[in-house]
């Protein structure tokens, strides 16, 4: 099993982004797809998605609107600043918005009281707020979100990385979610297999990047 460090992931992504001309936006698509398909529909009707506004975040946006259209009962709750969503993200934002779908704001200590309503009231939670890019320590809202998140839910799936970890030493970055399941996305990344205790159940699932671009890009950092 080839393990990457989070800064080979990304030049995998952008190698097939800008190498091969795969669109970023089908790769999310199939990262959505993908996570889903690990869920159990049958077990889990209802559904709370934390994003950040990045392309983690974009990846729960888009399993949000698979779930929808599976008619299961899903509230999302976005934290960050909408102004620097990723390209990939905001396309899937607008096309939840163009749905109908409220997408609630994170802002402020009465914003997570509504959230742990949710979380409460919901079988699954999905953590999609920080992906493998993450090398600062959790503050502020962020902190008070994730704790929040592991206080008040009753499943969490992870997708990428539980968010607060390091995902080349398996580091917790202040705070972390505690994962019942991580889904990530085409290789192993190193922090997963150094840290087990917040991961839960890791299953490593290929999105559509072709070997030459793993072959090409591992060989080179």
């Amino acid at each position: 099993m080839i393990c990457v460090t989070g800064k080979q992931m990304k030049a995998v992504d952008n190698y097939c982004i800008k190498k091969l001309g795969i669109p970023g936006i089908v790769l999310m698509e199939n990262a959505a797809l993908k996570v889903l398909k690990n869920i159990d529909l049958d077990k889990f009707n209802s559904f709370t998605i934390v994003c950040g506004v990045g392309n983690n975040g974009g990846d729960g946006l888009a399993i949000g609107r698979h779930l929808i259209a599976n008619d299961k009962n899903v509230e999302i709750f976005l934290l960050g600043n909408i102004n620097k969503g990723s390209n990939d993200f905001n396309t899937n934002y607008n096309i939840l918005k163009n749905m109908g779908l409220e997408i609630k704001d994170i802002d402020t200590k009465k914003d997570i009281n509504i959230l742990i309503s949710s979380l409460k009231n919901s079988n699954m939670t999905i953590d999609s707020i920080f992906g493998t890019g993450l090398t600062r320590s959790v503050e502020g809202l962020y902190k008070d979100v994730i704790s929040a998140i592991n206080s008040n839910s009753k499943y969490v799936l992870s997708i990428d990385i539980p968010s607060g970890m390091d995902s080349d030493t398996g580091n917790i970055l202040g705070i972390s979610v505690t994962a019942n399941m991580t889904v990530t996305m085409q290789l192993m990344k190193k922090g997963l297999v150094n840290n087990s205790d917040y991961t839960g159940k890791v299953i490593v699932e290929p999105i559509g990047m072709p070997k030459i671009a793993i072959e090409n890009v591992i060989g080179q950092i």
